[in-house]
């Protein structure tokens, strides 16, 4: 009997032994979050290789490479240029001068800090669509730093059609939220919309992926602990009064802010009564009586003011991330000659990586095996990446050394990069061949969609067919997903034929063609249009926002599960 009972003994003992020390480990592991957030090794520069990048710019395929990105380059700007002004000079004269509002890119600036410059996702969306043009789809989307901490901003432009939401809309706010999710961004909702555009009501609501999911992302963002703010700075009609009142504080302006379920047009129809805007749901009445809304405001510099200071109190930690880093041995402005090329060979891949790379050294993984996949270490910005580039159809080879290399960063915690480079239609004749390939492709498939690290992708030279799905497309949800100029991106190995009368307005409109990389930011599925030399910034902003971002849910979790330890 006593030996039953010291048996018993002992292994209570254990069991508590076995608690502290997981305490202790979970204790190690938020430390251990603290201490290193951002993963940035830049040290590492001297010991991997030094790349081959110099690059002959008076050889006449480069001179025509360049010639025609100049000449993309020149149509974009001239494209944003339209954008950034929204629904035009008139609108904006409405806007400004008679409601005395602030235009849009103008509360951004004001909101995010004097230092810094936003990302803007999805500056083309919006455009050529069957229902017209609608600037930025009428919601101009950024990410930037507010008091140091990276937060993402959806801002509705009421220029544009004065706010109203169309499809496109729907699309670009679901964007802004699935950013939030993936990279644990604080959000910021700037709202000035008049609602649902009339004649496309039924194409705003009905689906999963319609405009009522914008309703239960906020509560799924709250539940994850991502900390959601709203600025009432215009009209929040019917189901858009929800916005503001799902998050978890709200600031509305004296005297333009307005949130009501139907307006005074509605209440006169229906019970004979005339009542004001600021009567029915005005920043007095849901700030004094129906306490709605938790900030009252007496103009747009306020209301800013106000969710500005709110960043001081989410207790979010501003992990910072290593600055000191090596700058590229070649050029980033040599890239547009390498990149306006008809394809781009292996030999320039690796000019590119000279380009983009700290210091214009990789470390390559399996160098020798799989001819048409490059796969390697380097950092960009400080930050360790794994960077796979494709020039040709990924044989089996390939996928097998592409499965390896991405479960070997996963487990690391190493972001991985993909630069998507295939714009040909190639593939195995044999049965037998063609078997085995799509087999091991699958695997490399399953292995980046169960990756649990950041991942950004660049669509370099195109991505046709499965290799978009094997190269990590918009489809698995990468953190962020930017192509070139002059980028194609076809889904299905066919590519679409219109009658004689389109074919001439798809030559001359980019926008019309439905692989371009204009008309997939149109539609809103990428996240834009980057030129090439701007690609290494771009890419560093990317990964200080996604690793920052991975290094906070990653601390949630330690702190939850320790949490439920300590009960």
């Amino acid at each position: 009997m006593g030996g039953f009972f010291y048996l018993i003994c002992k292994f209570s003992m254990k069991t508590v032994a076995g608690h502290l020390m997981k305490r202790m480990r979970l204790s190690q592991a938020v430390k251990s979050l603290q201490l290193f957030p951002g993963r940035c090794v830049s040290t590492f520069n001297k010991h991997f290789k030094m790349l081959k990048g110099e690059v002959d710019t008076k050889n006449q395929q480069y001179i025509k490479g360049l010639e025609h990105s100049m000449t993309l380059k020149q149509q974009i700007q001239s494209i944003l240029s339209k954008v950034k002004s929204g629904g035009g000079e008139k609108a904006i004269h409405r806007h400004t001068i008679v409601n005395k509002k602030i235009f849009v890119r103008e509360r951004l600036k004001m909101l995010f800090d004097e230092d810094c410059e936003f990302l803007e996702i999805g500056a083309l969306a919006g455009l050529r669509m069957n229902y017209g043009d609608v600037p930025a789809a009428g919601l101009v989307l950024g990410i930037g730093k507010i008091h140091g901490k990276w937060g993402i901003v959806a801002a509705n432009d009421g220029t544009v059609k004065g706010g109203a939401m169309f499809p496109v809309t729907v699309a670009k706010m679901l964007r802004a939220q699935r950013l939030a999710l993936q990279n644990f961004l604080p959000t910021v909702y700037l709202v000035d919309s008049g609602g649902g555009f009339l004649t496309h009501q039924a194409e705003l609501f009905p689906d999963q992926d319609h405009g009522g999911r914008v309703f239960r992302n906020e509560a799924v963002l709250a539940s994850r602990g991502i900390p959601q703010i709203s600025v009432v700075c215009g009209p929040c009609t019917a189901g858009g009064a929800y916005c503001p009142t799902m998050t978890q504080e709200a600031i509305i302006v004296k005297g333009i802010g307005t949130l009501y379920l139907g307006g005074p047009p509605l209440v006169k129809a229906a019970i004979q009564e005339e009542v004001t805007e600021e009567e029915l749901g005005g920043a007095d009445l849901h700030c004094r009586l129906s306490g709605c809304l938790d900030y009252y405001a007496e103009n747009e510099e306020e209301a800013l003011s106000v969710c500005r200071d709110i960043f001081l109190t989410l207790n979010m930690e501003n992990i910072q991330t290593d600055k000191s880093y090596s700058q590229p041995v070649f050029s980033v402005e040599e890239l547009p000659g390498l990149a306006g090329q008809k394809s781009i060979a292996k030999d320039d891949l690796y000019k590119i990586l000279a380009r983009l790379l700290d210091g214009s050294v990789f470390q390559e993984f399996k160098e020798q095996y799989g001819s048409n996949l490059i796969t390697g270490f380097g950092n960009i910005h400080g930050f360790l990446v794994g960077i796979l580039a494709n020039c040709g159809p990924v044989s089996s080879a390939d996928a097998l050394k592409g499965s390896h290399f991405i479960q070997l960063c996963n487990h690391r915690e190493i972001p991985l990069v993909f630069l998507q480079n295939f714009a040909s239609q190639d593939f195995p004749e044999s049965g037998l061949e063609k078997g085995l390939v799509l087999k091991d492709r699958a695997n490399m498939i399953a292995a980046h969609a169960c990756a649990t690290v950041p991942k950004i992708t660049i669509n370099m030279g195109g991505s046709v067919g499965d290799h978009d799905f094997i190269m990590c497309g918009w489809s698995f949800e990468p953190n962020f997903l930017f192509s070139w100029p002059s980028a194609q991106t076809h889904s299905n190995y066919h590519r679409e034929t219109g009658n004689s009368m389109d074919d001439g307005k798809k030559a001359t409109d980019p926008f019309l063609q439905s692989t371009s990389a204009f008309s997939r930011s149109a539609n809103m599925l990428q996240d834009g249009i980057i030129f090439p030399e701007d690609t290494r910034q771009v890419l560093g902003t990317c990964l200080e926002i996604a690793c920052v971002g991975y290094r906070r849910s990653r601390m949630k979790k330690v702190q939850t599960t320790s949490a439920v330890l300590r009960m």
